[in-house]
């Protein structure tokens, strides 16, 4: 069996916590002697994971650059592997930390430094579905051929993947978590973002101060914060769940059989601490919370195989896939770097296929930079080729961008 092994790094900077996790990937060539190479990924084995450390912000909201950098490299070190020996990666910013205002610089930077990786300001869309595979729900749904709904719920954002027999047939993003409102070690709220701001304006009034918050109201706010969490796998939103909503909703024909919590706060919700307060926000709070919510309750709630780790896994082992064999390109500048792959889940349309792919990568078809990908149940038949033709075609009328890769341009699509 033609059989490689690659040492890949996943780095997951969120809106809490920053993990760092290296994996040992085991890939085989499926193509015939004859045929263009085809890996797939066989084996993932995690060699090495970093503790959870909280993410360095300054005051003003934006990443701490050097201390980041800092914190990463001496988990290079704490691992026993230099940077030269990673063969590849990703480095994915998430949460409310892709919006900060110098998130891409730093982590460009920082991707620099390390070596050739892969490089992602994740989305709504996309994030969710990272998470989903780092948490194991694509799999289960996979080896079950059930509809698995997976929620991620980190600090600032609550990110919804369903899975039915394997597949992503629908993402959804509420601006929900546990670190919306931040305390310190006795449970006194010392900053509230904006959305728990919101949230707090609907439970005890506009303008309620948060610092003023006792504990136990606290627990009404994280009661209500479950709620909101809840409304969106039942598809039936209040006003205030459709205003922080990031997403459109998930499919209403479509019904989770199971339903896996990972995240800081499923972490929480699976075991949960003594001190609520314990990480200076209100995250313990939210987990009992959904641990004691009567709707959630009566849905089939699985532990998934990871909870707090699922982003930075699903960074490192499942994001990475490789193509092959040699093609013609005209005045191009290779390798491109940083492009992500809109991969279509069947062949029956491919245009809307297209487009509904790039929806899950938060992509705007027009405007941004990206690689199409051909399925794989396409077969390799002439006729299968002016399928395609006619495809492409159709999509560039459909979505012009005005900017098309000639001479090493960035936007456009491949």
């Amino acid at each position: 069996m033609n059989t490689r092994q690659l040492l890949s790094v996943g780095i997951d900077i969120g809106t809490t916590t920053t993990q760092v996790i290296f994996s040992r990937l085991e890939l085989v060539n499926r193509a015939a002697v004859s045929q263009v190479p085809r890996y797939e990924f066989i084996k993932r084995d995690i060699s090495w994971q970093s503790p959870v450390f909280f993410t360095p912000v300054d005051k003003q909201g934006g990443l701490k650059e050097a201390e980041l950098k800092s914190l990463i490299l001496a988990q290079y070190r704490a691992a026993g592997i230099a940077p030269e020996s990673v063969d590849s990666g990703a480095i994915i910013i998430t949460g409310e930390s892709a919006k900060t205002r110098n998130a891409r610089p730093a982590v460009m930077a920082l991707s620099q430094s390390l070596g050739d990786f892969v490089v992602a300001s994740a989305g709504p869309h996309l994030e969710s579905v990272i998470a989903g595979h780092g948490a194991g729900a694509q799999s289960l749904s996979e080896q079950r051929m059930c509809r698995v709904l997976n929620i991620d719920i980190g600090g600032g954002t609550s990110n919804y993947a369903l899975f039915d027999a394997g597949k992503v047939s629908g993402t959804a993003c509420l601006n929900v978590g546990g670190r919306l409102l931040e305390t310190d070690a006795q449970g006194r709220v010392v900053y509230a973002h904006q959305p728990g701001q919101m949230i707090i304006d609907e439970v005890f009034g506009s303008g309620t101060d948060a610092r003023t918050l006792a504990a136990a109201q606290l627990g009404q706010v994280a009661r209500r914060m479950a709620d909101l969490i809840v409304e969106v796998i039942a598809g039936a939103l209040s006003p205030l769940a459709q205003s922080l909503m990031q997403t459109g909703l998930l499919p209403a024909d479509i019904t989770p059989e199971v339903i896996t919590l990972s995240g800081g706060v499923g972490e929480c919700y699976r075991h949960q601490p003594a001190d609520p307060f314990c990480f200076s926000d209100i995250g313990p709070l939210l987990a009992t919370a959904l641990h004691e919510h009567p709707r959630l309750r009566e849905m089939n709630v699985q532990f998934p195989a990871q909870t707090v780790r699922a982003t930075v896994i699903g960074a490192g082992a499942h994001t990475l896939s490789l193509s092959g064999s040699t093609i013609w390109l005209e005045d191009v500048q290779l390798p491109l770097r940083n492009l992500p792959v809109a991969i279509p889940q069947d062949d029956a349309d491919l245009v809307n296929a297209w487009r509904q792919a790039l929806l899950q990568l938060d992509l705007d078809p027009q405007t941004d930079a990206y690689v199409l990908a051909l399925p794989a149940t396409l077969p390799v038949r002439y006729a299968a080729l002016l399928t395609v033709i006619d495809a492409l075609t159709a999509f560039v009328a459909r979505y012009p961008n005005p900017h098309p890769p000639a001479g090493g341009g960035r936007a456009g699509f491949w």
